[in-house]
């Protein structure tokens, strides 16, 4: 499996990140009512809300793809937590700054109210801490997610070595992560979110293998696990990531450059998008325009990512290329 295959990724992940922002947006809800008031085009939006997993099958996919590309190995690890540490932490710190700057503008130009920055809240999100310290919280719902992500960083670093190792490290490394997801499962952490991951790297190694009896046996687990413990909407993005990994035509350059700053949509849409959208439906009459404010909505989210990537995520991911492996 070559690079050059990879394009169909940035279309995934551009599929993912306007689902989600389309399932947040269609669901919206003002201080005027909500933007959509069909009951079928919410139910059907829900499925929206799968762009977090399919995110996660990506991520199952891409990480260890690229360890093994870049010739892995376990002495490699704090370098590769580096690696992945500079790319995660400024976008989000830029977010939970925005943030922070809206909410004090809002307060103090148009609510006419005093701001009062929660410091331990703010250090809770910062490092993840929101499950650990639920008096506090998330600052916003989406945080909660990219925890699942760095645990997963965190955890796949360590297990790689083992998984290409031999297929009995694979499968018992597989059947561990899923009944800690069971043991686990009241816990929104990468244990339960394990069946998403696990589809992405078994798809990976088919993809790098050929035919694994193995492989077909964990994604088959994964499926017994989703059909318990989860909704259907949760199995169907399953296959259609399986599907869409194997056989996904390369990307258009729009949804290429969406793709690409798909981590920063998904950090802002709801600082942008979100808050266009309060405005634009506090008045009278925008009933009629529900579609267009919607688009709008996107449309907004979309430069707020542009620049931010171009501003923050670019320069990082440049500097997370420089970090390299040294194996002797």
């Amino acid at each position: 499996m070559k690079t050059r295959n990879l394009g169909h990724i940035e279309t995934m992940r551009a599929i993912a990140a306007l689902a989600v922002a389309g399932f947040h947006f269609i669901h919206y809800s003002g201080e005027n009512g909500p933007l959509f008031s069909n009951d079928s085009l919410k139910n059907y939006a829900k499925f929206g809300a799968q762009g977090v997993e399919l995110f996660f099958i990506i991520s199952g996919f891409i990480i260890p793809f690229a360890l093994d590309q870049s010739g892995y190995q376990i002495r490699n690890y704090f370098r590769y937590l580096g690696k992945r540490l500079v790319r995660l932490f400024p976008p989000y710190l830029a977010a939970i700054g925005g943030i922070i700057v809206v909410s004090y503008l809002l307060c103090r130009f148009v609510w006419y109210i005093d701001y009062d920055l929660n410091v331990r809240q703010t250090l809770v999100n910062v490092f993840f801490l929101g499950d650990v310290f639920p008096e506090y919280g998330w600052i916003n719902p989406i945080f909660k997610t990219l925890k699942v992500e760095l645990q997963f960083y965190i955890l796949m670093g360590l297990i790689f070595p083992l998984i290409v190792r031999n297929k009995w490290w694979l499968m018992s490394i597989s059947v561990a992560l899923l009944l800690a997801g069971i043991m686990t499962k009241d816990s929104y952490t990468v244990f339960i979110n394990a069946p998403f991951f696990l589809v992405g790297m078994m798809t990976w190694l088919i993809q790098k293998n050929g035919n694994s009896i193995i492989c077909f046996v964990v994604l088959i687990l994964t499926q017994l696990m989703l059909l318990q413990y989860f909704q259907w909407e949760d199995m169907i993005v399953t296959w259609l990531g399986i599907a869409m990994l194997m056989y996904l035509p390369k990307s258009t350059r729009l949804l290429s450059l969406t793709g690409k700053i798909s981590y920063s949509f998904y950090l802002i849409h709801g600082l942008t998008g979100g808050w266009f959208l309060y405005f634009a439906t506090r008045g009278s009459g925008w009933e009629k325009y529900n579609w267009l404010l919607f688009v709008c909505a996107i449309l907004i989210s979309w430069m707020g990512a542009y620049i931010m990537y171009r501003l923050i995520e670019r320069p990082c991911l440049k500097l997370s290329a420089k970090i390299k492996y040294v194996n002797p």
